[in-house]
């Protein structure tokens, strides 16, 4: 085996894994017992991130432990996941029906909208530990996934100590929803994989990915969540991801019912406020972070998403998708979700109401602490960035 990265073992902690696939594999073959990945097409594209780790991330000794964990636990997801299919092969009949889907550039209310809507309990959430370990752990029992949500909670002080910064911009807590994004990172296309390190190689081959592989992994990970949750009941998916605008006509070729959310918001405040995001996150894996290199890399990747987007938009299905703007999801969310549920044909329940008002009362605008950005910091300009989205901008005001 390659082993260019040197281990490193900590008395209270885990391994640093050699940054080359077969490394990776045969420590996940190791933890798991199993063997079968199913298809290995995802191996190319962890080269190629792997690459990245180890010659442009610039990884401080936890990141090079912690990336290496982070593909660990995707990859032992993924054994286990195929494991289960195998003995549980009605887990590929599990039908998804109606998702609601928020979308719409970063920093737009998409992450508050979710949240408060998954606040109703008809629905299907996607809680954090789920979305961290999809598959149960080898003694779980059905119905209790106590060692999930404790592997989360560890995810989530982790973040709450030593990471306040990241949790004042996107909070990432065990138990309450967050973005598919997490799932979406199996395939080893989904360009969500640099958002943590400096990856540009990786960067630029995901962005020329087909994305259907992305997509489909994202399905089967969700027939497996509703499986293992006694199936739909008539609950439909709260999914959110803003890395959907680019995306969306593939989303409805595998999600075709469902009801899309388009948040709109200024991108004189969205991209700035993304590149920010993005500083904090990867203060988890370097120290070496150069903000202006961060705000044009991840304006370029809006910018490139919102015209895939534009491209595709006369195809979509826009009987099927609602539009809403960052300030009234912050100012009146209920009202959006009404709009929603009408569009989805849905009912806004009593019950409804009242976990969705209870979510947005306790988690209020600032709960894990204030921030400030401005695109100076950054190296952005304001026109360059309302020439990049004038037709988007033309058609959202």
């Amino acid at each position: 085996m390659n082993s260019q990265v040197e281990s490193i073992a900590t008395p209270a902690g885990p391994q640093a894994i050699p940054f080359y696939v077969e490394d990776l594999m045969a420590a996940a073959r190791a933890e798991t017992g199993l063997s079968d990945f199913g298809d290995l097409g995802f191996t190319t594209g962890l080269g190629v991130l792997c690459e990245s780790l180890r010659t442009e991330a610039n990884l401080h000794e936890g990141g090079v432990i912690g990336q290496g964990q982070e593909l660990l636990r995707l990859l032992i997801n993924r054994l286990r996941y195929i494991d289960d299919v195998k003995k549980h092969p009605e887990i590929l009949q599990e039908k998804i029906i109606a998702p609601i889907v928020v979308a719409g550039l970063p920093r737009t209310g998409t992450s508050k909208l979710q949240r408060v809507m998954s606040g109703d309990p008809g629905v299907q959430r996607l809680d954090v530990w789920r979305l961290l370990n999809p598959a149960p752990f080898p003694d779980e029992e059905a119905g209790k996934p106590e060692g999930r949500i404790a592997f989360a909670k560890v995810v989530e002080d982790t973040f709450r100590t030593q990471f306040p910064g990241w949790m004042a911009r996107h909070p990432m807590e065990a138990e309450e929803p967050d973005e598919e994004l997490f799932i979406m990172e199996m395939s080893f296309e989904s360009t969500v994989s640099a958002m943590l390190a400096r990856a540009p190689t990786f960067f630029e081959y995901s962005m020329n990915c087909d994305p259907r592989p992305t997509y489909k992994i994202l399905f089967e990970m969700m027939q497996y969540l509703q499986w293992q949750d006694g199936g739909s009941k008539g609950r439909p998916w709260i999914m959110k991801s803003p890395v959907h605008i680019g995306y969306m006509d593939i989303l409805f070729e595998f999600f075709p019912d469902a009801t899309v959310v388009h948040c709109h918001r200024d991108p004189l405040k969205t991209v700035p406020s993304f590149a920010t995001t993005i500083q904090e996150l990867r203060k988890t894996s370097t120290d070496q972070i150069d903000p202006v290199e961060v705000g044009h890399e991840w304006f370029d990747y809006w910018a490139r998403l919102t015209d895939r987007y534009l491209a595709v938009r006369d195809k979509l299905p826009l009987d099927q998708i609602v539009d809403a703007k960052f300030e009234e999801i912050c100012d009146d969310p209920l009202a959006v979700i009404k709009r929603i549920y009408q569009k989805a044909g849905r009912e806004l329940t009593p019950e409804a109401i009242a976990g969705c008002t209870e979510y947005d009362s306790r988690r209020p605008a600032n709960h894990w602490g204030e921030y400030s950005y401005t695109l100076e910091e950054y190296g952005l300009d304001a026109q360059e960035i309302r020439t990049r989205f004038a037709e988007y901008l033309k058609l959202f005001p």
